[in-house]
């Protein structure tokens, strides 16, 4: 009778076979080697990387909880630990996000001069980036339509960063904010259809956001001009009657 079953070979033929062949056991134990280095390494990275990313964004939230602007010696110190963090981690779009929010901390710092307008522009590139690696995050399209709105560029990129911007981030506290802002400074430029967005932002924002947002309008002397485009409703009224 043929026994029809099949022998596994066991641990020690297995390794009585990389035994007689010196050259195939050394390159199977360098290439496990050069794996645990990858992997070491790529964990090494992401905790340095995170370390001066943890710095950037603690001081990035330290600022926007504040009405004083940071002096530029902190945003310089600040825009080092970024390039560190990038430095690790070139292609997160975190660190990349970052680097432009603190190049406009930069601007405001500067009074928004020349050299301000050109870390505008750089940042506005760094979320051009960031959103190539990112494309639905909505910060980073609010981000890019304040960017344009100082730049005064706006061209069909700005309208669909606008769009975008309420399309991945409806509810979210820093787009509200962000856009604001944006409509507060370039409310004479936009059409009729860019103003209508960014009311229906202002009247989600208002819901729970209401005195930063009125803070904003009354810092451009916009209030008025953007009260006109919102719903009217209790909460319009508590906004633009104050």
């Amino acid at each position: 009778m043929i026994d029809g079953s099949v022998n596994q070979p066991n641990e020690t033929s297995i390794a009585s076979r990389f035994i007689g062949r010196p050259f195939v056991m050394k390159l199977f134990l360098s290439s496990l080697i050069l794996v645990c280095l990858v992997g070491v390494y790529s964990v090494f990275s992401w905790a340095m990387g995170d370390l001066y990313g943890y710095k950037v964004r603690y001081a990035l939230e330290r600022w926007q909880d504040t009405s004083v602007l940071p002096q530029l010696q902190e945003v310089s110190d600040v825009l080092a630990d970024s390039n560190r963090a990038l430095s690790w981690e070139a292609r997160n779009p975190e660190y990349v996000e970052l680097k432009g929010r603190v190049l406009y901390y930069r601007a405001l710092a500067l009074g928004l001069d020349d050299q301000g307008l050109v870390d505008i522009s750089r940042a506005k590139t760094l979320h051009q980036q960031a959103l190539e690696l990112r494309p639905r995050w909505p910060y980073s399209w609010a981000n890019l339509v304040l960017m344009k709105s100082y730049l005064k560029e706006f061209d069909e990129e700005y309208h669909q960063a606008l769009i975008n911007s309420l399309k991945f981030g409806p509810w979210e506290k820093s787009v509200h904010l962000t856009l604001s802002h944006a409509a507060a400074l370039s409310w004479r430029a936009l059409s009729l259809e860019q103003k209508r967005l960014f009311a229906k932002n202002i009247e989600r924002g208002i819901v729970r956001n209401m005195p930063e947002i009125r803070s904003i309008l009354s810092v451009y002397n916009r209030k008025s001009s953007i009260c006109a485009y919102l719903k009217r409703d209790p909460i319009q009224n508590k906004l633009c009657s104050a």
